[in-house]
């Protein structure tokens, strides 16, 4: 089975993929020494165990000449899943792309129109004409971590919403009791479901020791609790993904960019393109570390002694949070508040974040 990356060839072939919940569209596509771009037709498959075996037999009738081959899949909603790991458990090299990524491929190219067809040859000519990282599947463990860390989540943002909902019901004019009532019957079920998930997240931490012992590693932080480690820890699938800090800040969505043009220098802020989830989690772990964090409180006072608005010094906090998460979990060890690294660019950067941005709350 082929396994080397495509770019150690100089004949390469790449599958792009454009899959739905029922179907899905391969374009198999090659590039040669010359960088000459070839593609062939479109073929749609089922969205089953059966499409991705006659999605295998396919490829090997088009690859007429002996090179590795590439599948490049864009990650739709859940759909995608089954087929990456299909693909995966055979041995086939894959690339999972975020929608975002795709689309601003397609925004660099002469393509206007969107279809199924059109999407999978895009798909197909970007992972011709870039290198493309591996897509490597989460271990059961961590599959698990996250699916209950994200009903969790889901969990307890419509706890919330609702508790503000039966909160405004109750001093209404004249609230109709069977109304209160239904809606407090809504709040115990979202009480217990929670209590359910916490049980599951208890028995799967037993029941896999070592994630339980890196978990604690994370919640030696002062501020940082059990529930936002397993947050952090699934949303990036144990860090397994990530190669240095700059690429993890950048996929939480707390990279720092600016805008400048001639005279015009727009206000220094994060990117927010990134994952919302890790973001959510992070931000009243920053709130509590400053009253809990001798480390970042002082942090945290030096921005403000430069910047009248705290919430640029709250995001650098939450920044500097899930980086020493990173750290802990990468070096298999405890927090140590006597330990000073060497100050991160990035970090740098954060503390020049202008004043008078307008960006709102990092959830």
């Amino acid at each position: 089975m082929p396994t080397a990356h495509p770019c150690t060839s100089p004949l390469k072939f790449v599958v792009g993929i454009d899959i739905a919940k029922d179907t899905f569209v391969a374009c198999f596509g090659q590039i040669d020494a010359r960088q000459h771009l070839r593609f062939g037709k479109q073929t749609s498959f089922d969205n089953t165990l059966t499409g991705f075996a006659a999605l295998l037999s396919w490829t090997e009738k088009q690859a007429v000449l002996p090179a590795p081959i590439w599948f490049v899949v864009e990650a739709t909603g859940v759909y995608y899943e089954e087929l990456a790991y299909f693909l995966s458990d055979k041995a086939q090299a894959l690339s999972v792309l975020l929608p975002n990524k795709a689309k601003h491929f397609a925004q660099s190219t002469e393509q206007k129109s969107k279809t199924d067809q059109l999407d999978a040859r895009l798909l197909c000519r970007l992972g011709l004409e870039r290198a493309l990282p591996a897509w490597q599947p989460p271990s059961p463990a961590l599959r698990q971590l996250r699916a209950l860390a994200r009903e969790r989540q889901s969990l307890t943002g419509h706890g919330a919403r609702l508790k503000v909902k039966i909160h405004a019901y109750q001093h209404s004019y004249q609230p109709d009791a069977r109304s209160l009532s239904r809606l407090a019957t809504q709040q115990t079920l979202i009480q217990q479901q929670l209590l359910a998930v916490d049980q599951d997240l208890a028995a799967l931490l037993e029941a896999e020791p070592e994630l339980g012992r890196k978990l604690r590693q994370l919640t030696s932080v002062p501020g940082i609790g059990l529930t936002t480690a397993i947050v952090v820890v699934a949303e990036t699938s144990g860090f397994v993904l990530v190669d240095n800090e700059r690429q993890l800040a950048s996929y939480a969505g707390l990279d720092v960019v600016q805008r400048q043009s001639g005279l015009f220098a727009g206000a220094t802020r994060i990117s927010r393109r990134g994952n919302v989830r890790l973001r959510t989690a992070l931000y009243l772990p920053a709130i509590s570390s400053l009253r809990y964090n001798p480390q970042q409180m002082a942090f945290y006072t030096r921005l403000r002694a430069r910047h009248p608005n705290g919430k640029p010094g709250v995001i650098a906090v939450m920044r500097k949070l899930l980086l020493l998460c990173y750290s802990l979990w990468k070096n298999d060890r405890m927090y140590d508040p006597q330990y000073h690294p060497a100050v991160n660019e990035l970090a740098a950067a954060l503390e020049s974040v202008h004043p008078e941005t307008n960006e709102k709350a990092p959830v």
